[in-house]
Order: structure tokens, then C-alpha cells, then sequence
């Protein structure tokens, strides 16, 4: 059995995503609710695609790739996460190419199960193993140019093919839907954090302002060049500059907290 591999554009991803039913809704929004971050919603979502495959007794493993981040993986069992690791581990690899390329790998596993290490056939299709075992990795588009890979290993089901590929795009939609609905969460709590950490830092580098200003009796523009000289002479971030400015003139520890 050979590899066999085909894309998913954006649009047919968000178009299956809103055109088929999600399987066992009311588990995956328990899930959702159980589990605050995005790795812990991986790791939830792989026992939850092995409990949904457990009739085919399929391996399964999670990639999630968003940009700016190191790529999450979950796996539900050590096989499939050295197998993923293995790959992450190199370009051009079956797992590299369904994160960046959103190709479907769908092909016989073996040696790589073990080693990631596929080898070419004359007629230039890589082989990834043994004929008997299965291998399927499938592309899941997330939003903010975010990607994720469904990982699948198990042995090959012969002949009759339906059973199994119908409760694999099951599963793909249940793990499609669960992660991008987590990774818009994600996504959110980071932003909110992150203007949160904005507001903190301006608050404090307007009281240091207001300090260096009553030391010097000089405007609030010098005032701030006088604290970007202090922090570019120090190799230190401004609001750890003003911070300290502003300690200087209390004894009161400085907080400038908000709520996100």
C-alpha cells in the first residue's frame, strides 16, 4: 500500500465544518468545558478520538501549529508521540506537510512508526512501512492562519474500507470543531492578556514620567526621553525603568493591576 496524499483548501474545511453534523456534541462541549487551555483540550481530544475509535483500535495523536508558537502535540500512547516527534523533527515529513501544505497522508505504517523514516519506491511514491499497518494524517485549518493534523495508526482494514473511513471523518469533525472553537478561546485570552500587560506597563511609565518631571522640572516629553536614555543605557525594557523610578519615591510597592 502506498501513500496517498490530497489537499484541503480553507473553504472546504470551514464549508464541511458547517455542512455535517459534529458527532457526540454534547461530549466535546463537556470537554470544551472541562479544560481551560488549549493543551489540555488536545490532550482531552486524543482519548476522546481513541474512545470514539477504540472499535478499529486506532493510535491517535493531535499537532496544533499557530503562528509565533511552538507546534502543541497529544498523543494517547508513547508509539504515536515518538512517531510525531520524529517527525517534527525534519522537514519535508508526512506531519510537516499536512500542517503547512494541508495534505491528507493516508498510506502504510511501519518503520516510521518508530523511526519517522520514510524511503522512496522506484515509482517515486514514499512508502512509509509495512503493507499491513495504517497510517492517516489529515488536516484540520484552524483560524488566524493556525493549523492542526489528526494522527492515526493501526492496522490496514483489508478490503472493505467504508466502516473505518466513515468513523475517521467522524472523528476529524469532532477533533475540527473542538479545536477551533479552543483555539478562538486561546486566541481571545491572549489578546486580553496582552492588553492587560499593555495597560499596566503605560500606567507605570506615566507615573515614572510624573516623577522624573518633578525631579527635574522638565516637561512630560523630556521626562520620557530621560527614561528611554535610562533604559537604552541599562539594556533594560522602559517599564522596568519607570518601575523602579516610581519605587524609589514610595515605600509602598508599586501594583498597577487589571482584571481581563
Amino acid at each position: 500500500m502506498q501513500e496517498i496524499t490530497s489537499r484541503t483548501s480553507r473553504g472546504e474545511s470551514g464549508a464541511e465544518a458547517r455542512s455535517e453534523a459534529v458527532p457526540k456534541l454534547a461530549e466535546l462541549y463537556r470537554l470544551l468545558l472541562d479544560h481551560r487551555s488549549l493543551d489540555d483540550v488536545a490532550h482531552g481530544l486524543v482519548r476522546w478520538a481513541s474512545d470514539f475509535l477504540a472499535e478499529h483500535e486506532l493510535s491517535c495523536g493531535i499537532a496544533v501549529q499557530r503562528p509565533r508558537r511552538p507546534i502543541l502535540t497529544a498523543a494517547s500512547d508513547g508509539a504515536t508521540e515518538q512517531l510525531m516527534s520524529a517527525w517534527l523533527s525534519r522537514e519535508g515529513s508526512p506531519l510537516r506537510s499536512v500542517l503547512s501544505e494541508s495534505v491528507s497522508v493516508i498510506g502504510p505504517d511501519g518503520d516510521g512508526h518508530h523511526s519517522g523514516d520514510g524511503h522512496h519506491s522506484g515509482d517515486g511514491h514514499r512508502e512509509t512501512g509495512s503493507p499491513g499497518e495504517l497510517l492517516m494524517a489529515l488536516p484540520i485549518r484552524l483560524e488566524d492562519e493556525g493549523s492542526a493534523a489528526l494522527v492515526l495508526l493501526g492496522q490496514a482494514p483489508g478490503p472493505d474500507t467504508h466502516s473505518i473511513l466513515g468513523a475517521v471523518g467522524e472523528c476529524r469533525r469532532g477533533v475540527a470543531w473542538t479545536l477551533r472553537l479552543a483555539a478562538r478561546y486561546a486566541h481571545q485570552a491572549e489578546l486580553a492578556e496582552h492588553r492587560a500587560a499593555a495597560m499596566e506597563n503605560r500606567t507605570i511609565i506615566d507615573l515614572a514620567i510624573g516623577v522624573v518631571m518633578g525631579q527635574n522640572r522638565c516637561s512630560p516629553e523630556e521626562a520620557f526621553e530621560i527614561l528611554k536614555r535610562a533604559s537604552n543605557a541599562r539594556n533594560r525594557k522602559l517599564s522596568e525603568v519607570a518601575k523602579g523610578v516610581v519605587s524609589s519615591v514610595t515605600s509602598s510597592e508599586v501594583e498597577t493591576k487589571f482584571d481581563v
